[in-house]
């Protein structure tokens, strides 16, 4: 693909972040996104979703949302 690598600025990245990865994602293996949430500046959430393709949020909608949901809870404090 003909994107600009911007690995070399995650650490600017400080705002809470989550990061929701299915474990069969054959686009995007799950080293990689373990690679940019060590990268990122800020606090992250990482939720492997187990035997989830690229499109997580399809296949597992009940999981993700609920993984958002938490997410989002914790970032107003309640």
């Amino acid at each position: 693909m003909d994107r600009d690598d911007l690995a070399g600025r995650l650490a600017g990245i400080t705002c809470p972040t989550l990061i929701v990865h299915g474990t069969a994602d054959a686009a995007i293996p799950v080293a990689r996104a373990q690679a940019v949430r060590d990268s990122l500046g800020g606090p992250v959430t990482f939720m492997a979703v187990e035997g989830a393709l690229h499109a997580s949020n399809l296949t597992h909608p009940d999981e993700v949302n609920q993984a958002i949901l938490r997410f989002l809870t914790g970032l107003d404090g309640g």
